[in-house]
């Protein structure tokens, strides 16, 4: 029976292509004005068609969820090289596409469109008449053109449509079928059409759980970079001690924790006493008697400012083998104190930042330097209120010790050589593990 479709009462032979283009007849013809032999004609033919391209073959359909929503389209044809003995071509594809698609897009009438390319088709390749037709489309109120072809490869016939945003120039879908039911085809883009909101609404759930991923990550970074930064601050104890009854406040500089006082301590980090020698005479006595090379230590007797300014101590105190500083504290060695420099700019700026304002600095580094002076080794006060004087670590060389001046007339912080008998502020700096 589907050799030919009776019209009218009669047998009708038709090709396919003629098939075709009768369904669409049939399909612009208004139902109610349709005859029921008319209707069953097209019944008829839908089915005829139907078990022609019925074929088993891959399909694959690709869409844009993203892509501008597209309600008016044009559909037509393009290359047409089908296999050997093959019924389908590019118009036919057009045809049963119209149907089809007419489900979801409002289908153009084409015919100024095809007289437009049709003049402009001669001497074009395949890119620049697809180019054409889109710009064509889009002056002819169309919101995309549907592209349809038909070709063979390995004896396997293969179709494909595509659909081109006129705006945008870009693909809302394309698919394609190899030796594929057309039908199965086109119901197959239907099919994810009407899945691509569901697609997009997935890929944006996505992309926001991806962006909450990352935010979460990013979160946990910096809690874990804080919860190792206050580790290492833990480690690194930087925080008030007290030693001999008096609570000293502490300063971080660099990866260094030092005292942001002076030492005003009169014992050992053992407990033991250190000897306390007052008056000028009586220090200028026991710098020169055998008991020079034993720890002394004087206050500010004169001024009474012992409690701001701290305890003064010869360099054999530093020496002691009890300890000066408290337990896991140290006297900076003349290295010590060349780093502590070197951080805050060099000896020649880094007094500015070591003082106080006193001394005419800004502090900014929190060490406080204040001018305490020295107690020379014959027993005389000298620089107070002008300048400070600290001790380093480093051996006694010729009877003289390394120091540390800063006085208010200069930004340094300079190294100089003392006698080992005189009374020098201590800065305690925390004890590094080597």
């Amino acid at each position: 029976m589907c050799g030919g479709i009776v019209s009218n009462g009669g047998p009708l032979s038709l090709t396919l292509l003629t098939e075709v283009k009768l369904l669409k007849a049939l399909l612009m013809t208004r139902l109610s004005m349709m005859t029921r032999t008319k209707f069953a004609t097209l019944l008829l033919g839908l089915s005829c068609l139907s078990s022609v391209f019925a074929q088993s073959g891959d399909i694959r359909v690709t869409v844009n969820p993203g892509g501008a929503q597209i309600d008016r389209i044009f559909i037509i044809p393009g290359e047409s090289e089908g296999c050997s003995g093959g019924q389908l071509t590019s118009e036919s594809v057009v045809t049963i596409a119209e149907m089809q698609l007419g489900q979801v897009y409002t289908i153009l009438e084409r015919q100024y469109l095809d007289r437009v390319l049709e003049e402009q088709r001669l001497g074009m390749s395949g890119l620049v008449f697809q180019n054409s037709a889109v710009d064509a489309g889009r002056l002819q109120g169309s919101q995309g053109v549907v592209f349809c072809s038909v070709g063979c490869i390995q004896s396997r016939e293969v179709i494909n449509l595509k659909l081109v945003d006129c705006q945008e120039g870009v693909q809302q879908w394309n698919a394609s079928g190899v030796n594929a039911d057309i039908f199965k085809l086109l119901s197959t883009i239907l099919d994810e059409l009407d899945n691509a909101p569901a697609q997009l609404e997935l890929k944006a759930q996505e992309e926001e759980r991806e962006r909450q991923l990352q935010e979460e990550a990013k979160a946990l970074a910096a809690q874990e970079a804080e919860s190792a930064q206050d580790a290492d601050d833990k480690a690194f104890d930087c925080y008030d001690v007290n030693h001999a009854g008096h609570t000293y406040e502490l300063v971080r500089i660099g990866e260094d924790c030092w005292f942001a006082e002076n030492l005003r301590s009169d014992q050992y980090a053992n407990g033991a006493l250190i000897v306390r020698v007052t008056g000028v005479k009586e220090w200028k006595s026991w710098s020169k008697s055998n008991d020079s090379f034993t720890g002394a230590h004087c206050l500010h007797e004169q001024s009474g400012k012992s409690d701001m300014y701290g305890y003064l101590y010869n360099l054999h105190a530093v020496h002691s083998p009890y300890g000066l500083c408290p337990t896991g504290w140290e006297v900076p060695s003349a290295d010590d104190w060349g780093a502590l420099n070197w951080h805050l700019g060099g000896e020649r700026v880094a007094g500015g930042k070591l003082k106080a304002a006193s001394m005419n600095g800004n502090n900014s580094s929190g060490f406080t330097a204040l001018p305490a002076g020295m107690k020379s080794s014959s027993g005389e006060m000298e620089e107070l209120d002008f300048a400070g004087h600290w001790w380093a670590s480093d051996a006694v060389v010729k009877k003289k010790g390394n120091a540390i001046r800063m006085s208010k007339d200069e930004l340094k912080s300079k190294p100089l050589s003392i006698d080992s008998s005189a009374g020098l502020s201590i800065r305690c700096k925390r004890l590094v593990s080597k």
